[in-house]
Parts: structure tokens; sequence; C-alpha cells
């Protein structure tokens, strides 16, 4: 039986509440290498995990933009709690491509549901009847420790057409604690051990389905869209409040009313990078929450978040060369957002050799024409 539209209710979308909680924890999940339980239970309680969980089961119909803008004000207090949040609402989405009696088992009993995900296909994936039997290890799932549920990217018969991801409880693997990085070093994301786990054949959906923004099962404009070109602006939104926390910060540490010459440079440069960035990422949102769109603007979106983390990146890394030598000591704030920066715009997502030769192909040919 459907849940009820109104426990959606349980799980308001309150960004500013998960702000004030993670900024406390911010150091200790940086120490701890993953967020305090305290921070998990808030990314659930106000709205994260449900954000993208189909209404017929309690979650919002939120969009893109608001998600974005949200998990940004996230970040201002903590990177890697805006991390998992995004995870959680990007893995909720997916979800929502499983047939109706998989979304029955993880909520019927409610949409706050945290789920992580693996993407790439690591483990032993043997056919079985009904079914495949997985063991071995999946990578670097980030906000796991507070996961109930995991998707998993398998591979069954061999090729890219047979790619899935599978629905596994918590409760049928085993965390390794191997999360050591430079910096996102409290989004907790580690590897999990699977032993002879059996996932029946409707528990899984397509990874074609989802790159396409085409499922059965998932009805709507948020799940018409590829990952593509959805998920770079949200991880985006997460590198740019660190930034813009790396900022202000930078900015109380400067002695004087008003900075001038170097110091002014750095700041107002730094400042219009970040705002060059968040016009992006907003612009990217408002197309995909619009629902199915082109392969030209699929490859746009795509192209603008790694142009996006370009300008972050370029933004902290001039912050922390004017700080010179007090950036480095390890309780830092600045020291700790730079590491945050530099490993989130890392991601394989915002990849500029992926993203920008994509865009060019699928432009080239109509480079004169107005596409937007």
């Amino acid at each position: 039986m459907l849940v009820d539209v109104a426990l959606a209710a349980r799980g308001a979308f309150s960004p500013a509440c998960v702000q004030e909680i993670a900024a406390d924890q911010a150091v200790c999940a940086d120490q701890d290498r993953q967020i305090a339980p305290l921070v998990g239970s808030a990314l659930k309680d106000h709205g994260f995990a449900s954000y993208f969980v189909p209404q017929a089961w309690g979650g919002s119909n939120g969009s893109f933009t608001d998600l974005a803008a949200g998990l940004r004000t996230v970040a201002m207090g903590c990177t890697s709690a805006a991390w998992c949040g995004a995870i959680y609402a990007v893995v909720g989405r997916m979800a929502a491509y499983l047939p109706l009696e998989a979304q029955q088992r993880i909520w019927g009993n409610g949409p706050d549901v945290p789920l992580s995900a693996s993407f790439r296909s690591t483990g032993s994936v043997v056919p079985c009847q009904d079914g495949w039997i997985l063991s071995g290890e999946w990578h670097f799932l980030s906000g796991i420790d507070y996961a109930q549920w995991a998707l998993l990217c398998i591979e069954p018969e061999g090729d890219e057409q047979s790619v899935r991801f599978a629905a596994v409880p918590s409760a049928s693997f085993r965390k390794l604690d191997n999360w050591q990085t430079l910096g996102m070093r409290g989004t907790g994301s580690k590897s999990i051990h699977l032993d002879r786990v059996f996932v029946p054949s409707d528990m899984t959906f397509l990874k074609k389905d989802l790159w396409s923004g085409e499922s059965a099962y998932a009805h709507g404009p948020r799940y018409q869209v590829s990952p593509i070109a959805a998920d770079p602006q949200l991880f985006m939104a997460c590198a740019l409040g660190a930034a813009t926390a790396a900022l202000r910060h930078w900015s109380r540490c400067v002695p004087g009313e008003t900075p001038s010459g170097e110091v002014a440079g750095v700041y107002a440069r730094s400042a219009a990078e970040l705002d060059a960035a968040q016009l992006l990422i907003e612009r990217a949102c408002r197309i995909t929450d619009q629902g199915k769109m082109s392969g030209v603007l699929v490859s746009r979106n795509a192209r603008d978040g790694s142009m996006a983390a370009e300008l972050v990146l370029a933004a902290v890394n001039r912050l922390f060369r004017l700080g010179g030598s007090n950036n480095h000591f390890d309780k830092d704030t600045l020291q700790r957002l730079w590491r945050d920066v530099q490993t989130l715009t890392s991601h394989i997502g915002l990849r500029p050799d992926f993203n920008f030769s994509q865009y060019a192909r699928s432009t080239w040919a109509q480079r004169f024409n107005d596409h937007s």
C-alpha cells in the first residue's frame, strides 16, 4: 500500500537547519572521516533522503534548482555533509527507476530512507534463477554509514547493454574502513564487501534507462533527465558552498577595514569567479527542471559543470596561495575547505577532458545556431 503523502512533512526540506548542525561537527567529520550521527540524522530528517522519492511514496516534489541552493547552504557549514545530502537525493532519484515492488520494499514504511551507490561494476556477478549472486567489493559509497540500502553497478553479461544497478539492503554487506583522502574526508565514502548475496532481477534496473532519462516506473520531469546533465550541477553546488565559506573566512582574516592592492584584487577576482560559477549552475538547473532535454543541452549542462569547477577551483587556490603558511595547520578552516574543493572538483563527473569533448562533438555541426 502506498504511503500517505502527508508523511512527506516529516522530512520537510530545511537546509538551514542541517547547515547549523553540520557546521558544529565539520572539524570532527574531517578528523573522523565520516559525518557525525547527528548530521546523518539531520540530512534524513530535513528532507535530503526523500527529496527525489516519488510522491506516491511520500516524497517531496522539489526542483533541481532548490536542491542545488540547499546543498550550497549546507556546504557553507560542512562540504562533506552537503555531499552526503547530494548523494542521498541523487540515489533516491535513481531508485525511482526500480520496479514498483522494489520501491515498495525500500519506501513502503516512509520516504526518509538514505541510500548510497557505487557506480562501477567491480565485484563478481554470477547468474542464477531469477537474479544474480553478488560477491566481492564495490568501492567508495558516500554516506554509507547511514544508508539503509545501496545501489550497486553490476555487469551481468559482460557488455555495456547489460549493465544494471542492483538494490541491496545494508544488512547484506560489510563496510570497509578504507576512505583515506586529501579532502572530503567526512563523506565516509567507504567500500563494501558482499559474500554471495542474492539479488532478484526485480530489484534491479538498466543503467541505460537512467542515462537516457527513460523509465516505465518513474514519472514526471525530474525522472526524464540524464544524470550526465543533472548531477554535475548538484555536485558543484556543494563545491560552490565550500568556496563561498572559504572566501568569507579568508576575508574575515584580512587585517584592516578595506583591502587594497593585491588583497583587493584577490577578493574581487575570486568573488567574481564564484558568481560566474553560480550563474552557470543556476542556468543548468533551470534547464534540468524542465525535464527531457536534447543531447546538445545535456552536453552543455555537463560542460557548464566542468567550467564551474574550474572557476571555483581557481578562486579557492588564489585565496589559499595568498594565505601562505598560515593555511598549513591541520585545524585551519581555509585549509580544510581548500582540500575539500581540490577533491570534489576532481570527481569523474566534472572531468573537462570528457565533458568538453562531448560538448564539442554534439554542437560542432550546428555551432552557428542558437541552441539556448
